[in-house]
């Protein structure tokens, strides 16, 4: 049988102090949403990252990262009039991590680097650049097949994170010169 925990008057007041102190420094430091809606504010960031358009990225990787940052920069689909331009460039590494004494790997990591550049499309300027990781690990085992679908997943993995860096570090781009 549980028994329901009891505070103290104490503790209680404890407690109340704490949130309250708590929500005091959160609103004092300057704290906001960074995907807060405007409404008729046409500056806000979700309308910005709606108006990206990302160009096609090389190979099978590329595809699936621009698959990932049009489900989460347009979500609504291609802009009409896109007011800004995304190139991305990836580079991928593989390294067997756990080499037996015959030479076989149990382990390996896919390192994937993305280079991207924001671009204004009128002026052609680039308005922000960077380069996101990501490293994800699987394991090798004797079916071939396996290992296929395992590579192949740890890739996905790393894009998706790439795709969640790159996402947020444009919404911190258009916050910061937003302000």
């Amino acid at each position: 049988m549980l028994y329901p925990i009891k505070l103290s008057i104490l503790s209680s007041k404890i407690l109340l102090l704490s949130i309250f102190l708590g929500l005091i420094v959160t609103a004092g430091c300057g704290f906001q949403p960074l995907y807060l809606h405007g409404g008729a504010n046409k500056s806000d960031i979700v309308y910005k990252l709606a108006h990206i358009i990302i160009n096609p990225i090389e190979n099978r990787t590329g595809q699936i990262l621009r698959n990932y940052l049009q489900d989460k920069l347009t979500p609504a689909g291609i802009p009409d009039s896109p007011t800004y331009k995304l190139d991305v460039s990836l580079k991928e590494t593989r390294s067997d991590m756990v080499i037996l004494r015959d030479s076989t790997s149990t382990f390996a990591k896919i390192k994937i680097n993305a280079k991207y550049r924001l671009f204004h499309i009128e002026t052609k300027q680039i308005l922000n650049h960077g380069t996101a990781v990501a490293t994800t690990v699987f394991n090798i085992v004797e079916s071939e097949y396996a290992n296929l679908n395992a590579q192949r997943d740890a890739r996905r993995r790393a894009v998706d994170n790439i795709s969640y860096t790159i996402k947020e570090r444009l919404a911190l781009f258009f916050l910061q010169k937003r302000q």
